[in-house]
């Protein structure tokens, strides 16, 4: 037993000898390692430190404008001041809320944009004990190891009451600090634009507070001195949706990007040259004054639309739709569409709707293109088309009433027309050679029974063909598919599909089955004139440079070339046939638009009139006409619906002011792209 004490003593020197021996090697080490750091390497790592870097950042420029044909600004750009906030690296909430304590002394910011979370926030940089306030220890021990989820149960435990302390100037300096919170590292932020010469004034005294993270710069606002009309489009921040192919486009967070019609159409060129300024960083800290590389505003575009023409036929409008809302208040709108039939570019664009609140019209143009009708008999010379395609023509018949087995007559509009063809069916808008069209392609039999006509429908894969086979004609025009018009949407109406009476056909061979919009209407009627091309509508004339004078386009860059959608399937004789019934429908005493036939710039044209409900009231009708002129070489082309309408005829009277203001302001100078 005391041997093995003795032995146990003496075995103790030995183990403290080898811990010393180790804890020496382990100091040994950690020595020769900080030695090579220190001597070998410690200049390359003093070098790493003290090496320069340049990063970019881009301020943008101002867009382009956007003129009519003859050269009026639609949409132009407001200068005004702002001020910038460049954010530095490693800059916390904390800074920005010092910064926006300091800038709130020397402007006044809009609070809209201050959201509950913006309050919360601040509430909780202002309370030091926030935590300890809202939070009971086993909550904070509950979160310790996840600190983001230990902040929203903080934010959660924030009541209103306690928001309800935060006074009007507090409201200010969190609305800045709202707008420091979006910026990122070294891209410029525009905090606020518009300001006050006093604002400016005190800005540019202080600015060396701000430890160059605050700037003033020169920012634009677009501005539409001729009315925003709709196919301009808006220009806003950047949709969420798409912030990230904007991001890897080269914008910043807050850009002002084109989010609608022509401004995101034509983004690309609108947009303009970014500034760059080159910062200098040290230690991931900016040093001295950024180089600015100027940039450029965007290019201008030039519209096919003349301004001009579209006031004046608006204010023609009005009194048309007035003059119609004395007989009927539901009648309280109108549509227009002109434009060239050769190229397919858009003159105009018109729509206005009568608001009996306000006592004014409201400018509800955007409908043209993305509200659809009911168009009535207009589509008929697309009906003749079909009828000559598929071997359905019926030649020379006598209009009588088309009788239903188990009840049911099909009629023309218009009494007593007598024997018509192809082309006296569209003088007399014949509803019967148009159904009797649509029948024998869907396969029924037809007997004439003294009185009229008895008809025998199947029900068969037949008749469902020939929708489709109609449809297919149909769209040959444009009625019913995208027109191709260089804007981000439009709408190609309603299809009906396939209804299960076989009979409906005839209502869609006289337009009231599907609908269409004006601007589609515009394209068929343009197809007729210009003998079977589909061309596709387009707004942009050209795009050029800046121009030294501010007033004047600078060099053309691009000239829009007309794009050629398709040929309808027909001859020219029949094609000839079609025009010589338009001009009928204009030119011959019993011709549905007889009234134009005066008109000295010799008009074609065919009307419309669909029953829109025939339940609710039997009289109530869309009006609509298509027309083009002069009838031997078309140089304009128009689309009329006037929807809700009883008895007035003002569809036509405003397809005439269309055409007449054209060659008016021809007459007098003004480009109405008719070449």
């Amino acid at each position: 037993m005391g041997k093995d004490k003795k032995r146990g003593r003496s075995n103790l020197p030995f183990r403290l000898n080898m811990l010393f021996l180790s804890v020496f090697l382990a100091f040994s080490i950690l020595i020769l390692r900080l030695g090579v750091v220190q001597i070998v390497k410690g200049e390359d790592y003093k070098h790493e430190l003290e090496k320069t870097q340049h990063v970019k950042a881009k301020l943008d420029s101002p867009r382009g404008k956007i003129v009519d044909t003859n050269g009026k600004v639609l949409a132009g750009n407001k200068a005004e001041m702002a001020v910038v906030y460049i954010r530095h690296p490693g800059t916390s909430s904390e800074d920005n809320l010092k910064i926006a304590r300091k800038l709130s002394k020397y402007i006044t910011m809009d609070t809209k944009k201050v959201t509950e979370r913006d309050m919360k926030d601040y509430w909780i940089l202002t309370h030091k004990n926030a935590y300890d306030e809202k939070l009971t220890k086993s909550e904070q021990n509950k979160y310790k190891e996840d600190p983001q989820k230990e902040y929203n149960a903080l934010l959660d435990k924030i009541t209103k009451k306690d928001l309800s302390s935060i006074t009007k100037e507090e409201m200010q300096v969190i609305a800045i600090k709202h707008e420091l919170d979006q910026s990122t590292t070294l891209n410029p932020h525009t905090i606020k634009k518009g300001l006050s010469e006093k604002e400016l004034a005190l800005i540019g005294e202080h600015l060396n507070e701000f430890d160059g993270m605050i700037e003033t710069s020169v920012d634009s606002t677009r501005d539409y001195p001729n009315g925003n009309r709709f196919y301009l489009g808006k220009v806003s921040d950047i949709p969420q949706e798409k912030l990230d192919q904007y991001l890897a486009e080269g914008y910043n967070r807050n850009s002002k990007v084109g989010v609608s019609n022509l401004e995101e159409q034509y983004e690309n060129a609108l947009r303009g040259i970014p500034t760059i300024l080159d910062f200098t960083t040290k230690n991931n800290h900016p040093i001295d004054t950024p180089k600015k590389t100027e940039g450029r505003r965007g290019d201008d575009i030039q519209l096919t639309i003349n301004s001009d023409l579209e006031d004046k036929l608006g204010k023609q409008m009005e009194k048309h739709i007035m003059q119609a809302y004395s007989q009927y208040a539901g009648t309280d709108s109108a549509y227009a569409v002109v434009t060239n039939p050769k190229t397919g570019a858009l003159l105009a664009l018109v729509g206005r709707t009568y608001n009996p609140k306000t006592g004014k019209f409201d400018d509800t143009s955007y409908k043209t293109a993305l509200s659809s009708f009911q168009v009535g008999s207009a589509v008929k010379g697309a009906t003749v088309s079909a009828g000559y395609q598929y071997n359905a023509l019926p030649g020379t018949i006598m209009d009588m009433p088309i009788h239903f087995k188990g009840g049911g007559t099909f009629k023309s509009f218009k009494p007593n027309i007598g024997y018509v063809d192809a082309a006296t069916a569209l003088e007399h808008s014949s509803n019967i050679y148009m159904g009797t069209i649509a029948g024998k392609m869907a396969g029924f039999q037809f007997s004439n029974n003294g009185n009229g006509y008895n008809v025998r429908v199947f029900y068969n894969d037949r008749y469902k063909k020939a929708f489709e086979e109609l449809r297919q004609v149909y769209s040959q025009f444009g009625l019913g598919v995208n027109t191709g018009v260089d804007l981000p949407y439009e709408s190609i109406g309603y299809t009906g599909g396939i209804p299960e009476e076989p009979g409906k056909i005839m209502q869609f061979a006289i337009g009231q089955f599907d609908t269409y919009t004006p601007l589609q209407l515009a394209q068929y009627i343009s197809t007729i004139a210009n003998g079977g091309n589909r061309v596709a509508p387009h707004f942009l004339e050209s795009i050029h440079a800046p121009g030294k004078d501010p007033d004047q386009l600078g060099p053309e860059i691009y000239n829009y070339d007309p794009k050629v959608l398709n040929h309808i399937n027909n001859t020219q004789e029949q094609l000839d046939t079609i025009h010589e019934g338009l001009h009928l429908v204009t030119h011959s005493p019993q011709g549905t638009g007889a009234k134009l036939g005066s008109d000295p710039h010799d008009i074609s044209a065919k009307t419309g009139t669909a029953q829109i409900d025939v339940e609710k009231d039997p009289n109530l009708y869309n009006k609509t006409a298509v027309a083009y002129a002069p009838s031997k070489n078309p140089e304009v082309a128009v689309a009329v619906v006037v929807p809700n309408i009883k008895t007035a005829e003002i569809n036509l009277d405003i397809a005439k002011d269309a055409i007449d203001d054209y060659f008016d302001l021809q007459k007098k100078g003004s480009k109405n792209q008719s070449s």
